[in-house]
Protein backbone atom coordinates (compact mmCIF):
# COMPACT_ATOMS: atom_id res chain seq x y z
CA UNK A 1 0.00 0.00 0.00
CA UNK A 2 2.63 2.41 0.60
CA UNK A 3 4.90 2.05 -2.36
CA UNK A 4 1.41 2.80 -4.08
CA UNK A 5 1.04 5.79 -2.07
CA UNK A 6 4.65 7.11 -2.69
CA UNK A 7 3.89 6.17 -6.76
CA UNK A 8 0.79 8.72 -6.64
CA UNK A 9 2.63 11.62 -5.21
CA UNK A 10 5.52 11.43 -7.74
CA UNK A 11 2.42 11.09 -10.37
CA UNK A 12 0.69 14.50 -8.78
CA UNK A 13 3.95 16.34 -8.45
CA UNK A 14 4.35 15.73 -11.82
CA UNK A 15 1.36 17.16 -13.15
CA UNK A 16 1.93 19.99 -11.25
CA UNK A 17 -0.78 19.34 -8.59
CA UNK A 18 1.64 20.74 -5.78
CA UNK A 19 3.03 23.86 -7.18
CA UNK A 20 7.09 24.43 -6.32
CA UNK A 21 7.33 27.04 -3.67
CA UNK A 22 7.71 30.37 -5.04
CA UNK A 23 11.26 31.81 -5.25
CA UNK A 24 11.51 35.60 -3.40
CA UNK A 25 11.73 38.28 -5.38
CA UNK A 26 14.63 41.00 -5.33
CA UNK A 27 12.57 43.51 -4.23
CA UNK A 28 11.49 41.33 -1.31
CA UNK A 29 15.43 40.15 -0.21
CA UNK A 30 16.15 43.70 -0.84
CA UNK A 31 13.31 44.95 2.27
CA UNK A 32 14.31 41.72 4.14
CA UNK A 33 18.07 43.07 3.99
CA UNK A 34 17.37 46.43 5.26
CA UNK A 35 15.36 45.68 7.95
CA UNK A 36 18.54 43.00 8.63
CA UNK A 37 20.79 46.23 8.93
CA UNK A 38 18.30 48.25 11.06
CA UNK A 39 17.62 45.46 13.52
CA UNK A 40 21.16 44.96 13.76
CA UNK A 41 21.82 48.56 14.48
CA UNK A 42 19.57 48.47 17.15
CA UNK A 43 21.24 45.18 18.84
CA UNK A 44 24.16 47.99 19.92
CA UNK A 45 22.03 48.43 22.50
CA UNK A 46 22.00 45.76 24.34
CA UNK A 47 24.47 42.91 25.72
CA UNK A 48 25.21 39.83 26.29
CA UNK A 49 25.54 38.71 29.96
CA UNK A 50 26.67 35.52 29.63
CA UNK A 51 29.55 34.44 27.14
CA UNK A 52 31.15 30.88 26.69
CA UNK A 53 33.84 30.58 24.60
CA UNK A 54 35.99 27.85 23.28
CA UNK A 55 40.00 28.46 21.75
CA UNK A 56 41.76 25.34 20.11
CA UNK A 57 44.76 24.67 17.89
CA UNK A 58 44.79 22.57 15.51
CA UNK A 59 47.16 19.93 13.59
CA UNK A 60 47.75 20.34 10.01
CA UNK A 61 45.02 17.50 9.90
CA UNK A 62 42.21 19.79 11.65
CA UNK A 63 42.40 17.83 14.65
CA UNK A 64 42.57 19.65 18.23
CA UNK A 65 45.93 19.83 19.50
CA UNK A 66 45.47 22.29 22.66
CA UNK A 67 42.19 23.77 23.86
CA UNK A 68 41.37 26.91 26.24
CA UNK A 69 37.54 27.31 27.33
CA UNK A 70 35.54 29.20 29.81
CA UNK A 71 32.56 30.56 30.87
CA UNK A 72 32.18 34.69 31.80
CA UNK A 73 29.29 36.42 33.31
CA UNK A 74 28.33 40.39 33.49
CA UNK A 75 27.86 41.60 36.77
CA UNK A 76 25.63 44.32 36.77
CA UNK A 77 25.60 45.44 40.45
CA UNK A 78 27.76 48.28 39.96
CA UNK A 79 27.68 51.53 37.33
CA UNK A 80 29.07 49.69 35.08
CA UNK A 81 29.29 45.87 34.24
CA UNK A 82 32.06 43.71 35.29
CA UNK A 83 33.19 40.37 33.70
CA UNK A 84 33.13 37.74 36.54
CA UNK A 85 34.97 34.28 35.20
CA UNK A 86 32.77 31.53 35.89
CA UNK A 87 35.28 29.30 35.32
CA UNK A 88 37.93 28.42 32.69
CA UNK A 89 40.06 25.31 31.87
CA UNK A 90 43.04 25.00 29.52
CA UNK A 91 43.49 21.04 28.12
CA UNK A 92 41.21 20.15 31.24
CA UNK A 93 43.20 22.00 33.88
CA UNK A 94 41.99 24.71 35.69
CA UNK A 95 42.96 28.20 34.66
CA UNK A 96 40.02 30.27 35.98
CA UNK A 97 42.56 32.26 38.51
CA UNK A 98 44.30 33.08 35.45
CA UNK A 99 41.77 34.05 33.22
CA UNK A 100 40.54 36.55 36.28
CA UNK A 101 44.27 38.24 35.71
CA UNK A 102 43.42 38.50 32.35
CA UNK A 103 40.24 40.24 32.79
CA UNK A 104 41.53 42.48 35.56
CA UNK A 105 43.90 43.75 33.18
CA UNK A 106 41.40 44.33 30.26
CA UNK A 107 39.05 46.37 32.46
CA UNK A 108 41.51 49.26 33.27
CA UNK A 109 40.36 52.57 32.58
CA UNK A 110 40.34 53.83 29.29
CA UNK A 111 43.13 56.94 29.64
CA UNK A 112 45.18 53.87 30.47
CA UNK A 113 45.18 52.31 26.79
CA UNK A 114 45.36 55.10 24.94
CA UNK A 115 47.54 54.61 21.96
CA UNK A 116 46.53 51.17 21.55
CA UNK A 117 46.30 49.82 18.14
CA UNK A 118 42.62 48.91 17.22
CA UNK A 119 41.34 46.07 14.83
CA UNK A 120 43.05 45.11 11.46
CA UNK A 121 40.71 46.74 9.07
CA UNK A 122 37.68 45.08 7.60
CA UNK A 123 38.26 42.70 10.74
CA UNK A 124 34.84 44.01 12.44
CA UNK A 125 33.02 43.75 8.94
CA UNK A 126 29.42 41.42 9.14
CA UNK A 127 26.65 41.63 6.51
CA UNK A 128 24.14 43.53 8.23
CA UNK A 129 26.32 46.00 10.19
CA UNK A 130 25.25 49.45 9.72
CA UNK A 131 28.56 51.08 9.28
CA UNK A 132 29.43 48.77 6.16
CA UNK A 133 25.58 49.07 4.19
CA UNK A 134 26.90 51.33 1.61
CA UNK A 135 29.42 48.70 0.97
CA UNK A 136 27.65 45.69 0.50
CA UNK A 137 27.29 44.10 -2.67
CA UNK A 138 24.82 41.75 -3.18
CA UNK A 139 24.39 38.69 -5.39
CA UNK A 140 21.21 36.70 -6.84
CA UNK A 141 19.19 34.80 -4.37
CA UNK A 142 18.70 31.01 -4.15
CA UNK A 143 15.85 29.27 -2.15
CA UNK A 144 15.71 26.09 -1.07
CA UNK A 145 13.68 24.36 1.80
CA UNK A 146 12.19 26.99 3.16
CA UNK A 147 16.04 29.04 3.46
CA UNK A 148 16.96 31.80 1.10
CA UNK A 149 20.68 32.09 0.46
CA UNK A 150 22.19 35.58 -0.03
CA UNK A 151 25.47 35.88 -1.80
CA UNK A 152 27.39 38.93 -0.96
CA UNK A 153 30.31 41.29 -0.89
CA UNK A 154 31.68 43.63 1.51
CA UNK A 155 34.33 46.08 0.02
CA UNK A 156 36.35 47.13 3.63
CA UNK A 157 39.36 48.86 3.16
CA UNK A 158 41.38 45.94 4.27
CA UNK A 159 40.61 44.40 1.23
CA UNK A 160 36.66 42.61 0.12
CA UNK A 161 34.90 40.15 2.49
CA UNK A 162 32.71 37.64 0.05
CA UNK A 163 29.94 35.49 2.33
CA UNK A 164 26.32 34.25 1.96
CA UNK A 165 23.74 34.81 4.51
CA UNK A 166 20.59 33.07 5.24
CA UNK A 167 16.86 34.19 5.37
CA UNK A 168 13.60 32.14 6.29
CA UNK A 169 11.18 32.29 4.00
CA UNK A 170 9.18 35.00 5.96
CA UNK A 171 12.22 37.23 5.63
CA UNK A 172 14.25 36.63 9.50
CA UNK A 173 18.06 36.67 9.67
CA UNK A 174 19.29 33.65 10.20
CA UNK A 175 22.91 32.99 9.70
CA UNK A 176 26.11 34.04 7.48
CA UNK A 177 29.33 32.60 6.56
CA UNK A 178 31.67 34.34 5.39
CA UNK A 179 35.81 34.56 4.18
CA UNK A 180 38.56 37.92 3.81
CA UNK A 181 40.12 37.81 0.77
CA UNK A 182 42.65 39.94 2.10
CA UNK A 183 43.30 38.11 5.96
CA UNK A 184 44.87 40.82 8.39
CA UNK A 185 48.69 40.94 8.69
CA UNK A 186 50.20 37.13 9.49
CA UNK A 187 47.21 35.32 9.00
CA UNK A 188 47.25 32.93 5.71
CA UNK A 189 43.20 32.58 6.03
CA UNK A 190 40.68 33.64 7.72
CA UNK A 191 36.16 32.71 7.96
CA UNK A 192 33.48 33.10 10.01
CA UNK A 193 30.09 32.15 10.69
CA UNK A 194 27.80 33.74 12.57
CA UNK A 195 24.52 32.95 14.06
CA UNK A 196 21.48 35.28 14.79
CA UNK A 197 18.48 35.70 17.11
CA UNK A 198 16.21 38.38 17.93
CA UNK A 199 16.19 40.18 21.06
CA UNK A 200 13.28 42.59 21.68
CA UNK A 201 12.76 42.98 18.13
CA UNK A 202 17.09 43.71 17.86
CA UNK A 203 19.08 41.24 15.90
CA UNK A 204 21.72 39.98 18.28
CA UNK A 205 24.97 37.35 17.37
CA UNK A 206 23.93 33.97 19.11
CA UNK A 207 27.08 32.43 18.29
CA UNK A 208 30.42 32.83 16.39
CA UNK A 209 32.85 30.68 14.71
CA UNK A 210 36.26 31.43 13.47
CA UNK A 211 38.57 29.83 11.81
CA UNK A 212 41.84 30.48 10.09
CA UNK A 213 45.68 30.21 9.88
CA UNK A 214 48.71 31.99 11.59
CA UNK A 215 52.44 32.74 11.32
CA UNK A 216 54.07 33.46 14.25
CA UNK A 217 57.66 33.03 14.81
CA UNK A 218 57.29 31.19 11.20
CA UNK A 219 55.71 28.86 12.60
CA UNK A 220 51.85 28.11 11.05
CA UNK A 221 49.27 27.45 13.50
CA UNK A 222 45.90 26.86 12.74
CA UNK A 223 43.30 27.96 14.57
CA UNK A 224 39.55 27.37 15.26
CA UNK A 225 37.29 30.06 18.18
CA UNK A 226 33.63 30.03 19.16
CA UNK A 227 31.39 31.85 21.11
CA UNK A 228 28.07 32.05 22.36
CA UNK A 229 25.91 34.83 23.47
CA UNK A 230 22.92 34.41 25.80
CA UNK A 231 20.69 36.69 27.94
CA UNK A 232 20.65 39.48 26.55
CA UNK A 233 19.74 43.18 28.62
CA UNK A 234 19.87 47.16 28.19
CA UNK A 235 23.47 47.91 28.07
CA UNK A 236 24.66 50.65 30.44
CA UNK A 237 23.62 54.05 28.97
CA UNK A 238 21.76 52.79 25.91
Amino acid sequence: MFRYLVSAVIALSSLGFFPAAASPLPSDVAAWWATATSAYGAAKGYQASRTILRIEELDASGAVSSYEQGETRLDWAGPEPRVVVVRAEKDGKDVSAEWRKRYAKQSRPSSAKEGAAGPPAGFDASPFDPKYSSRVARGDERASGGVVAVPYTIATDGGPVEGVARFSSSGAALDASQSWSSPPVFVSYMRSSMRYAYHDGALVVAGMDIEGEASILFIKKRFRMSFEFSEWRAAAGG
